[in-house]
């Protein structure tokens, strides 16, 4: 079964399902998301979206309700295909992360947290999210959580999320897009932290993906990071770097499934 680590909603669903059976994805991780840049024709609204997106990616955007609503309206389109993740603001006190938490991922049975997003150097700002998810953990069991690893995100920000993670070693923490520049010493990191995990999308030298799976194969997730990449070229480059076929289950979906406890 081959699992996506990560794509955020398309509106319509129905496209974004219909992508899903071209590229042969059986499942996906889905996040929530306030830009649609698959609803950009020309340059001009392409921009536009992406600058909703920057604001997003420093932390300074608001409303979180309609993209939340966005979420659930394409789970009970999409059911059993979708693996819906959670969004909580980063930066709250412990106390309202915990409430956030309860209500963005617990309350509705969510099988994760994520994407967190902040501005640079701010990482340290997520340590009260890998704390309560930390202590919601059930019988030793935490929720995965996936951290925005690319730009605007800093080679000091994916050491901290990494000491994070250290620091709260029951949270299995998800890098994305392979810590984006800084993509060798996030694979360094991952071979130190047992529960540091990558995102393998956006990589824009296919010797990242490929030395991570050599170096930590069983905590390499495939990824696509839709509808910002295509996750039909996504699935074709990640088959094509990884060689051996036990790796590449793994890779694939086989690692994901073990960390969301799914059956079959």
């Amino acid at each position: 079964m081959i699992i996506d680590c990560h794509q955020h909603v398309v509106l319509p669903t129905e496209t974004q399902l219909q992508s899903m059976d071209e590229a042969g994805i059986h499942r996906t991780v889905l996040f929530s998301t306030l830009p649609h840049i698959e609803r950009a024709t020309d340059l001009a609204s392409f921009q536009q979206e992406m600058s909703v997106l920057g604001k997003v990616l420093q932390g300074d955007a608001d409303g979180r309700e309609r993209p939340s609503q966005e979420l659930r309206e394409a789970l009970a389109i999409g059911g059993d295909r979708f693996l819906p993740f959670g969004k909580i603001p980063v930066g709250l006190g412990y106390e309202d992360t915990v409430k956030a938490l309860q209500q963005e991922v617990l309350d509705p049975g969510y099988v994760g947290v994520g994407e967190l997003t902040f501005g640079s150097d701010q990482a340290a700002a997520i340590e009260p999210v890998l704390r309560a998810v930390s202590e919601a953990a059930v019988g030793g069991r935490a929720l995965p959580v996936l951290v925005h690893g690319f730009t605007p995100q800093t080679a000091g920000d994916i050491r901290t999320t990494a000491e994070l993670a250290r620091t709260y070693s029951s949270v299995p923490v998800i890098i994305g897009a392979l810590g984006g520049l800084n993509w060798l010493e996030t694979i360094n990191l991952v071979k130190e932290i047992p529960n540091l995990y990558l995102d393998l999308a956006s990589s824009f030298i296919s010797w990242a993906p490929r030395l991570a799976a050599a170096e930590v194969p069983e905590r390499c997730l495939f990824g696509s990071n839709t509808p910002f990449a295509d996750m039909y070229t996504n699935r074709v480059l990640i088959e094509r770097l990884i060689t051996d076929p036990s790796v590449r289950d793994r890779v694939m979906g086989g690692n994901l499934a073990e960390l969301l406890g799914l059956e079959g």
